[in-house]
């Protein structure tokens, strides 16, 4: 904030130093060169004319490098969203495997479920009939 006020201050002094030098509308000061026969309404026009140029191609220039940045950070989003749909694809991959082992151990658990069962079952036969054999 103070170097910019200090900066304006200097181009007002030294706006004010150019006026009084070429008050007699012909500049003698520019570049430090003497011109005698160059009204100083010229000399303004053409130093608003370059400034315009300069401040479009200024304008341009940051125009141009902002939008390759643009391009860098979609780039970069791009790459990111294709790092999440593959980790979501690996995920689901995961899930599905996880679940087709979850089924296959619930089926294996139902059938040793039941062999247990048909074992009793053979175990009280083979006593009913060693019962039936004993009489």
């Amino acid at each position: 904030m103070v170097v910019s006020l200090i900066l304006i201050l200097a181009l007002v002094v030294f706006l004010a130093v150019f006026i009084g030098h070429n008050i007699s509308n012909v500049c003698t000061f520019w570049f430090f060169k003497t011109y005698t026969d160059l009204p100083v309404t010229i000399l303004v026009f053409i130093a608003f004319a370059s400034g315009i140029v300069l401040s479009l191609l200024c304008v341009l220039f940051y125009r141009l490098r902002k939008s390759d940045e643009e391009k860098e950070v979609q780039a970069a989003k791009s790459r990111v969203q294709k790092a999440e749909e593959k980790e979501r694809r690996l995920q689901e991959k995961n899930d599905k495997k996880e679940a087709k082992i979850a089924a296959k151990e619930a089926k294996a658990s139902k059938s040793k479920k039941a062999k247990p069962e048909d074992a009793n079952k053979t175990l009280e036969m083979s006593a009913a009939d060693l019962q039936n054999m004993s009489k």
